[in-house]
């Protein structure tokens, strides 16, 4: 599961201009809501290139491949939703690391292009398994509170991973180090909003 939540976690990792060793307090944070807006866009790339890499890996009836049509289309419903705030969101965050200005609207094809690569890496039976069993549960949720449940999930990683620890691979900074998604406290709607 670690590196499916990883490969998540190194798209979004993109917004960090502070480099590997800053701590938490030092490197900005996305708010949740941003957090969110950026994987309800990613979450068809994400699903999609999961079903792919884990059809070799899964019985023909695992709930992550029996479902995928219909997930992956209502979560391009939701994507299309969100473009535009996602796409300015990276233009904001990634401002400083770009030679030239560029919209939103051009960063996040170049984003979505690292999707399948990124996920792809290290994908075997027992990621799989444990996707398709995260996915599955997940499925009958709304995107947005599938976006919220994957970075609830990464702050837990990143905590148990610790801030600053580094993946000795080819000195390339683990990247759940990367991210960093501001604390907040999840609230519930008041019936009737």
């Amino acid at each position: 599961m670690r590196k499916l939540f990883a490969a998540t976690a190194a798209l979004i990792a993109l917004s960090s201009n502070q480099g590997a060793l800053a701590t938490q307090s030092e490197r900005p944070c996305l708010k949740s809501e941003e957090f969110q807006s950026i994987a309800v866009v990613l979450l068809p790339l994400l699903h999609k290139q999961a079903v792919t890499s884990c059809k070799t890996f899964l019985p023909s009836n695992a709930g992550l491949l029996v479902q995928s049509d219909e997930l992956t289309a209502r979560y391009v419903a939701t994507a299309e939703r969100q473009r535009t705030k996602a796409g300015d969101i990276l233009a904001r965050l990634l401002a400083k690391e770009m030679p030239v200005p560029m919209s939103g609207s051009a960063i996040l094809p170049f984003v979505e292009g690292m999707v399948p690569a990124l996920l792809s890496e290290g994908m075997d039976a027992r990621t799989c398994q444990i996707a398709n069993n995260v996915w599955t549960a997940l499925a009958p949720l709304p995107p947005e509170n599938i976006a919220s449940t994957l970075g609830a999930i990464l702050q837990v990683a990143a905590d148990a991973d610790g801030e600053t620890k580094l993946e000795k691979d080819n000195d390339r900074p683990h990247g759940l180090n990367y991210i960093a998604i501001c604390p907040y406290v999840a609230t519930a709607m008041a019936a009737g909003s």
